[in-house]
């Protein structure tokens, strides 16, 4: 599962035992141990009663070599990494090295004497943990369990890290796949999986949720039972990242899992989502954040008339269009079932005019804007088309064979659109716009 781990260190307490629990993790290969230091400064490191000047850089030489030392004591190989900083941000070069060296799970402490200090505490926008394209673990030590040991007499009564996991379940892709993965490699002794119901408005609607959800509990444990893990289904009806911290404690887990996106995160443009976030930041033991490797399903298509209303949906962020069935045809991109982009091309008295080309903002940068314009195109192209762009989108509908016009050379009832600009449509940030029909 995570063969490769990248350890930031400042060399604190809270860090050594962070890097005492690589060997409770399943399948690792090799770990970097990586330190930067803020600059060229010397420092003084006492020796037989005096003093000898030491640069930063071979102060953390040792101390890295000394870590390095105690991990493959206990069978782990180990490369060390040393950066400078130098006015860099920090975070920003840990992210940097674990891509450059295709790391699987960056692992670090909650707290240390440096850079890692307050790092999730009181900041919940750290960039590791929002913006890492891997698996992330944060560590919270409270003595929830002991380190494994190379023998097997010394290890048989302890609990290592995989001893009691508590994995959180809402029945969505990313959580699906993050379960299959957290047991792959038959680490995992006894599984904890708690679904949280976050509402109900009723006595009836919260009776079909607690029926419903434990059902599919009850499938998903059978899954994992069969493969030798001791399942324990958890049922609660809360506010999901409170409920999954306290019921970490309360049912004495070593470790929390769970994808770093939910239900509703992993198909919008988020870094991370809001549950997982607050679970990372708030929980007092060690919490591992699964990055999900998923294809979303996305589909582009006209819409049915009977869909009209949920374009509509989508423009209440765009200016509150309406659709008209007599008048339009609606083309969009529907994202794991869910309407995400739309664009229109309306009939008017004198022509086809291409309008409400709008993505949702959790949606945008994926290119959704180009996977609605190509059925709009292809479906009404065969007829000469009429917009008004915004003039920084010029350049992108000439990819489509747009090409600006004056407003003299617009329709009479599309030009009529924009008798407000009085002639003057660039002044408004407006720029007519035609493509010629395909050839027949």
């Amino acid at each position: 599962m995570s063969h490769l781990i990248l350890l930031p260190t400042d060399f604190s307490e809270y860090a050594r035992m962070t890097a005492g629990m690589v060997p409770d993790l399943p399948g690792v290969t090799e770990a970097i141990l990586l330190h930067v230091t803020a600059g060229p400064h010397t420092s003084l490191r006492p020796f037989l009663g005096g003093h000898e000047v030491v640069s930063p850089r071979e102060s953390a030489e040792r101390s890295l070599n000394e870590e390095k030392e105690r991990l493959e004591s206990r069978g782990i190989p180990v490369r060390t990494r040393l950066l400078q900083a130098d006015g860099r941000d920090i975070q920003g070069l840990i992210l940097t090295c674990a891509r450059k060296e295709g790391v699987d799970l960056i692992m670090l402490g909650a707290r240390g004497k440096g850079f890692v200090e307050g790092l999730l505490l009181g900041s919940v926008s750290s960039r590791i943990l929002r913006h890492a394209t891997t698996d992330v673990m944060i560590t919270h030590h409270r003595g929830s369990f002991v380190p494994r040991q190379k023998t097997h007499s010394e290890g048989m009564n302890q609990r290592n890290l995989f001893s009691r996991v508590l994995y959180p379940v809402d029945f969505s892709k990313p959580s699906e796949q993050g379960l299959d993965r957290i047991t792959g490699e038959g680490d995992v002794a006894e599984l904890l999986l708690l679904h949280v119901i976050p509402n109900a408005e009723t006595r009836n609607e919260l009776d079909q949720a607690i029926r419903g959800a434990y059902t599919r509990l009850q499938d998903l444990g059978k899954t994992y039972e069969r493969g030798g893990t001791r399942v324990q289904l958890l049922l609660r009806f809360g506010k999901p990242a409170e409920m999954i911290c306290d019921m970490a404690l309360e049912e004495k887990a070593t470790l929390i899992a769970l994808p770093r996106f939910g239900a509703s995160d992993f198909i919008k443009s988020l870094p991370i989502g809001s549950t997982a976030e607050e679970v990372a930041e708030k929980a007092k033991i060690p919490v591992y954040l699964l990055y999900p490797d998923i294809q979303l399903d996305v589909a582009a298509r006209e819409l049915e008339k009977d869909e009209f209303p949920l374009a509509e949906e989508v423009w209440v962020q765009y200016h509150q269009q309406t659709a008209d069935q007599s008048t339009d045809r609606i083309f969009g991109v529907f994202v794991e079932g869910m309407l995400v982009a739309v664009a229109r091309c309306r009939r008017h008295p004198d022509g086809l005019e291409v309008d409400g080309v709008f993505t949702l903002d959790d949606f945008r940068g994926r290119g959704y804007a180009r996977d609605v314009m190509d059925p709009l195109v292809a479906a009404c192209g065969k007829e000469e088309l009429y917009m008004h762009s915004t003039i920084p989108l010029v350049k992108f509908y000439g990819q489509y064979g747009f090409e600006p016009i004056s407003e003299e050379a617009l329709p009479p009832t599309i030009k009529a659109r924009y008798d407000f600009a009085m002639g003057e449509m660039q002044g408004s940030n407006v720029q007519p716009m035609r493509r010629r029909a395909d050839p027949q």
